[in-house]
C-alpha cells in the first residue's frame, strides 16, 4: 500500500555507480577510442554496454595500465563480436 521509500536512494545509489563507472572507463580510453565507441552507441548500445563493463572490469582489477588506444578497442571489439557469431538458417519453399 505505501510507496517503497528505498527506490529513490535505490535509484541515486544506481546513478552514482553509472557515474563512476563511466569516470573510470573514460579515463582508460584514448580521445579517438572514446569517440568510436560514442559513435558505435548509437547503433549497437548492448555492445558498448559490454564493452564498458569488460574496461571497467581490467582498470579496477589492475590490468589497465594506460589507456586504450583506438586500435586496441577495435581489436577488443573484434574479439567480443567474433565470440558472438551468429547463426542463420533458412527454410523455405524451394
Amino acid at each position: 500500500m505505501y510507496p517503497n521509500m528505498n527506490n529513490s536512494s535505490d535509484d541515486e545509489r544506481k546513478k552514482e555507480e553509472e557515474a563512476i563507472k563511466e569516470s573510470v572507463v573514460r579515463r582508460y580510453l584514448s580521445p579517438r577510442a572514446r569517440e568510436r565507441l560514442n559513435n558505435l552507441a548509437l547503433v549497437n548500445p548492448a555492445l558498448v554496454k559490454q564493452v564498458k563493463d569488460l574496461i571497467y572490469n581490467l582498470a579496477i582489477s589492475g590490468r589497465l595500465s594506460e589507456p586504450l588506444t583506438d586500435s586496441q578497442l577495435k581489436e577488443l571489439l573484434y574479439r567480443i563480436q567474433s565470440g558472438r557469431k551468429r547463426e542463420y538458417r533458412f527454410r523455405g519453399l524451394w
